[in-house]
C-alpha cells in the first residue's frame, strides 16, 4: 500500500527521475543480462506512460 500512495502523490519529476534510474543501469547490463534489461527497460517504460496519462488527466 505504501508503493501504490508514493505513486499516487510523488510530483512527475520525482517520478522522472526514478524512471531514469531504473534506464540507465540497463543500458551497461544489455549484453550480459538480456532479460533484466528487458525488465527494466519496461518498468521504465511504464512508468514514463503513467507520468503521461497522470499529466494528462490531472485533477
Amino acid at each position: 500500500m505504501k508503493i501504490i500512495s508514493f505513486f499516487r502523490n510523488a510530483s512527475p519529476l520525482k517520478l522522472v527521475g526514478l524512471a531514469v534510474v531504473l534506464a540507465l543501469p540497463a543500458t551497461f547490463i544489455e549484453e550480459s543480462f538480456p532479460t533484466i534489461f528487458i525488465m527494466l527497460r519496461l518498468c521504465s517504460f511504464a512508468l514514463l506512460m503513467y507520468i503521461v496519462v497522470k499529466l494528462l488527466f490531472k485533477g
